[in-house]
């Protein structure tokens, strides 16, 4: 378990931060007290992840995550307010939704409050069921609500721990794809979006399929658990970020101490590489795929292993965290458990170019799921064999030869 951080006392303006087990939960997410945050928007657009408090679940059956869910309608109903997107599971919860002409506020503490009531009752149990503090963002819908759809959607596969593939669970992906029917989640706005304005729903659906069984891009990730680099609370561009804050009168708060655990991200980048390299090597290396598929995985990428290509795995990880800034060379190394001779530069710069060399594009394709067509076009060996050159000559050309 992770040392937890709490404060109690302290400026309304400053962060708070925690940080604890995180339960099987892809969200170890900032919070602020109520002082820092933003005042409602009407009909505003907002993300918002809920968790529990610890050592308590806020699912333990079937029949309270019913509860949940019809409490989730009757609170959103009441209060004016529509669903987009979201994902219930037993320590947390994550609403994409509009809020109506009140606070959003008012949705979460009634759901909530009545929830932790009934739950208590039923368990003849007392106190909070919730944290205090949750992720609100407030965000700008015609940019980012298909991306945090899309991304609440795979919170659930981001999770890369086994024991968050257990337990009790709900997602409107079901809703989306047709397979059930639940008439308070809205999901006609972002079907829209992807398909450009077309009504029909096989259309609708097809397009959804395209780009949602693919996985989110890490960089959309990184925003929406910080927020932008102009405001954490707000997501956005600049335009936007200006009118909220002449809305509500409040400026951005000093972003310097808003220290940022970068750490957190690295688990969903790599689950991306991992997914988008196993689809290559089907594609590109058949003959590999099958051993090489054993091999890559979350676990074994983590592991200290040399055999081939995990390696290459955490070379090409490492250079997309620190190119994007989502992490350090250094805390890329403590994630995979290694020094920081087998992350450095020219070692990274080594991997891309055999990585070019064996597939024939650049390593940017792992990053770019819906761009197959893009693809570099294929190098001679008398390149591949100048670039590695290069890259690292004889030294480094002894990393390829690990089994």
């Amino acid at each position: 378990m992770q040392n937890r951080l709490r404060s109690a006392t302290g400026s309304p303006k400053e962060w708070i931060y925690f940080r604890e087990e995180s339960d099987g939960s892809c969200m170890e997410e900032s919070v602020m007290p109520r002082l820092a945050r933003l005042p409602s928007v009407p009909f505003g657009w907002y993300y918002v992840a809920l968790r529990s408090v610890t050592d308590r679940r806020i699912v333990t059956s079937q029949a309270e995550l019913e509860t949940v869910l019809k409490l989730l309608r009757a609170t959103l109903r009441e209060r004016g307010a529509r669903l987009h997107a979201g994902y219930v599971a037993e320590r947390e919860v994550h609403l994409v939704l509009q809020a109506g002409e009140g606070p959003v506020s008012a949705i979460t503490g009634s759901f909530q409050h009545e929830y932790a009531r009934a739950f208590n009752r039923i368990h003849d149990e007392h106190g909070s069921l919730f944290r205090l503090h949750h992720h609100v963002l407030l965000f700008q819908h015609q940019q980012w609500l298909a991306p945090l759809a899309h991304f609440v959607h795979w919170i659930r596969r981001l999770g890369a721990l086994d024991d968050h593939q257990s337990g009790h669970w709900w997602s409107s992906d079901a809703v989306y794809r047709g397979g059930t029917k639940q008439d308070w989640v809205t999901t006609n706005v972002v079907l829209r979006m992807l398909t450009r304005g077309a009504y029909s729903r096989q259309v609708q659906e097809k397009a959804y399929r395209g780009l949602f069984d693919q996985v989110p891009e890490p960089g959309h990730i990184h925003l929406f658990r910080h927020g932008s680099a102009e405001d954490p609370r707000l997501l956005g561009d600049a335009r936007f970020i200006a009118e909220v804050s002449r809305f509500t009168g409040r400026r951005s708060p000093d972003r310097t101490r808003h220290v940022r655990h970068q750490e957190r991200d690295i688990p969903g980048v790599v689950m991306q590489v991992i997914e988008q390299f196993n689809a290559l090597c089907d594609e590109r290396l058949p003959h590999q795929a099958k051993t090489w598929r054993r091999l890559v995985t979350y676990d074994g990428v983590r592991s200290r292993s040399r055999r081939r290509p995990l390696p290459m795995v955490r070379a090409l990880s490492v250079a997309y965290l620190v190119e994007h800034e989502i992490a350090t060379a250094a805390q890329a190394a403590r994630f995979f458990g290694s020094g920081p001779r087998s992350v450095s530069a020219r070692r990274r710069r080594f991997y891309e170019v055999l990585f070019r060399g064996w597939f024939g594009a650049k390593p940017e394709i792992l990053f770019s799921p819906r761009r197959g067509g893009d693809w570099s076009a294929q190098r001679t060996n008398d390149d591949h064999d100048k670039d590695l050159e290069c890259a690292g000559g004889s030294e480094l050309a002894e990393v390829c030869s690990c089994p």
